[in-house]
């Protein structure tokens, strides 16, 4: 009981911290804010989460998470290379980014972080991980973690630039994918425009407003949370 209890606390904290992260942005929200909102106090609160830095990592562990899994849920998603799913992934990211002004705030700022940046690689490598993408292709690991890095710090400068050159979402999916293939998984410029074509494909597939309802529901009661 006393477990249920802390957990539905924790889903409370991270679901009103993450809607005033999304109306303030990161910088202007304090434990304080949280707290009031979420009905008990700043001591309370730091019981479960000391620091700031937490609350933030969790709300986007669980936003990775929950892109993770609408992703694998496209139409095309699972009949493609996992080239292609990396794409549509970072696709994913890139175009909520862009027309919801809330999600941008906490997109943004997570990459111009070095903390929450570093947290981005480690998370698409989980999911990399987790579905088990690149089982049955040949890469080095050590070699696609370090793309990955790479590609994580790139994508968020170009996200955080993408109106000065006049980028479009899929436009920063296919730098970052072709990237990681070409520089860091040797990959040939065949595979790559194919990589590029089937991740438009799954792209095609995609009900955006499915996965932003997803985002929206994603600290509530039943839903798995990161904590």
């Amino acid at each position: 009981m006393a477990r249920r209890k802390n957990m539905k606390r924790r889903r409370v904290i991270l679901s009103n911290t993450f809607h005033l992260i999304r109306e303030n942005g990161m910088d202007n929200v304090s434990l304080q804010m949280i707290a009031e909102k979420s009905g008990i106090s700043k001591s309370l609160l730091q019981s479960y989460y000391p620091h700031k830095a937490k609350l933030t990592n969790d709300i986007i562990r669980n936003l990775f998470n929950t892109l993770g899994q609408q992703v694998n849920n496209y139409d095309m998603a699972n009949s493609n290379t996992p080239y292609a799913r990396t794409k549509a992934f970072i696709y994913t990211i890139a175009i909520l980014g862009m027309h919801d002004e809330g999600l941008d705030r906490i997109i943004s700022e997570a990459f111009v972080s070095n903390a929450t940046l570093d947290n981005w690689g480690v998370m698409l490598n989980d999911w990399i991980n987790v579905d088990h993408l690149f089982d049955d292709v040949d890469v080095d690991e050590d070699e696609l973690e370090t793309g990955i890095a790479f590609v994580t710090s790139g994508i968020g400068r170009l996200y955080h630039d993408r109106k000065k050159y006049h980028l479009s979402a899929e436009a920063l999916a296919d730098y970052a994918t072709s990237a990681l293939m070409l520089s860091f998984l040797h990959c040939s410029s065949r595979e790559i425009d194919q990589a590029l074509k089937e991740g438009h494909e799954i792209i095609e597939s995609a009900d955006i407003e499915v996965v932003h309802r997803a985002i929206d529901m994603m600290f509530d009661e039943g839903k798995g949370i990161f904590s």
